[in-house]
């Protein structure tokens, strides 16, 4: 069986991972939200979420996040990204106050709102690295590490990811392994 998981997987499957997706796209195994997953608990070792959170709305970010937690094995480790909701508004003003940006404005404000390319496709939460820190903290998750280098040490290959102009927070959220007084 294998022991990872993509949720919001689109119609860009990784390779080596159970698919799940809000639409029944070629590919996908799981179809349905990433809150509602009934894997049972313990069962992963991975979870891989690439421009998906803020696609959830606060509310539902949250429930994704605790429903992973739940699913993955001590140890196990839940890898995403974000955009970087300063970053891009500050694209936002800039161009208004008439200053360069290394996007059009209307890929800056498709990366605000979503591209909206088909249902499910807009943006419905903005995230900055501290109330990521403080929501996977809420969630159970205290092991957590920030950079691009977590994607391509895993192999992952995302136009984004090359582009430091393109800025996403990129995370892994680490399940803590209990220690052997804690479970006594």
């Amino acid at each position: 069986m294998l022991r990872k998981l993509e949720i919001g997987c689109g119609q860009r499957p990784t390779p080596g991972y159970i698919h799940n997706d809000l639409n029944p796209f070629d590919g996908v195994d799981i179809v349905g939200s990433p809150w509602q997953i009934e894997l049972p608990g313990n069962a992963l070792d991975e979870v891989l979420a690439l421009g998906v959170v803020e696609h959830l709305t606060y509310g539902q970010a949250r429930e994704t996040f605790k429903n992973i937690h739940r699913m993955l094995a001590p140890g196990g480790a839940f890898l995403f990204d974000v955009p970087d909701i300063p970053a891009w508004c500050q694209y936002a003003v800039d161009y208004f106050a008439g200053r360069s940006i290394p996007f059009s404005i209307d890929h800056v404000f498709s990366t605000l709102y979503g591209w909206q390319r088909w249902p499910g496709d807009e943006h419905k939460s903005g995230w900055w690295q501290s109330k990521l820190e403080h929501e996977l903290n809420q969630c159970g998750f205290h092991e957590l590490d920030f950079g691009v280098q977590l994607m391509l040490d895993k192999g992952l290959i995302r136009n984004r990811f090359m582009r430091p102009h393109d800025v996403h927070i990129y995370c892994r959220a680490t399940k803590s392994v209990a220690s052997p007084a804690a479970s006594t």
